[in-house]
């Protein structure tokens, strides 16, 4: 039988509220101590030259696992982060207060300015904010038979939290860097941004858009491409396995460094 740590993680959170507490010091302390990016795919920031001018911009910035990787992997840089739940930006507001070179906006990015429901799931009373949706479904499907041992259905419910989405072409952005996670939501993010991804042509990082139709047409559309990355530089390529993929458009290639893939 295979052990299931993020079950048995999830399980003990559900029931023991203050493990949720104790992993996130940990994993904080963890990842700045270790220099350890909370996804691979981060470490091809450090490939990003230092002198090109622009901002890193993290869409979905959930409970800030972006921020510490990019600031792991670039200190100097210019963060700009958006996060739709106003209970998860609070948090994050509140940890970057005195850093100057971290801003959190406690709103989304999507294709118009709206206020909508966000759906926050809880289960044994314990809040899964990392979860939140703007779809009730999407909140609720990671709260299974088999995510959670010993599963409570009627211990399931649904909050609804008032948020605010607007475009990234009205917030005066320059990025160099764009990351984009925000559950299925990314081909309204980048509808919102044409303007300013045409115009600055920013290394995109994403993890959704396989079966995303329209999200493939506008960034065939922006000339972007999926990249690879190795220890040198970056190269044309797809990955299958990848939880996250990196797309760039020709001239943006040009100012970095080729990989031998």
């Amino acid at each position: 039988m295979r052990i299931n740590l993020r079950k048995i993680a999830r399980t003990a959170q559900s029931h023991l509220h203050l493990v949720k507490t104790v992993k996130d010091a940990y994993y904080y302390h963890s990842r700045r101590l270790l220099r350890r990016p909370h996804e691979i795919e981060f470490y091809a920031l450090k490939l990003i030259p230092d002198d090109l001018a622009g901002s890193y911009v993290d869409v979905g910035a959930n409970h800030g696992q972006s921020i510490l990787s990019i600031r792991l992997m670039k200190p100097q840089a210019r963060i700009y982060s958006f996060e739709a739940n106003p209970l998860l930006a609070a948090k994050l507001a509140k940890r970057y207060q005195g850093d100057s070179a971290v801003t959190v906006f406690a709103y989304g990015l999507a294709d118009e300015d709206s206020r909508r429901p966000l759906f926050v799931p809880v289960y044994r009373k314990f809040v899964y904010d990392g979860d939140a949706s703007f779809h009730r479904e999407t909140a609720t499907a990671l709260l299974s038979p088999d995510r959670v041992y010993l599963f409570a259905p009627e211990k399931v419910e649904v909050r609804q939290v008032m948020c605010e989405t607007r475009r990234l072409d009205d917030q005066g952005l320059e990025p160099v860097f764009l990351k984009i996670d925000v559950q299925g939501y990314e081909a309204r993010v980048v509808s919102g941004g044409l303007d300013t991804i045409r115009k600055y042509q920013p290394v995109l990082l994403m993890e959704s858009w396989e079966h995303d139709a329209e999200l493939n047409e506008m960034l065939s559309g922006l000339g972007y491409r999926e990249y690879l990355f190795d220890d040198v530089g970056f190269y044309p390529g797809r990955s299958e396995t990848a939880v996250n993929h990196i797309f760039l458009t020709p001239d943006r290639a040009k100012t970095l460094p080729k990989g031998q893939g």
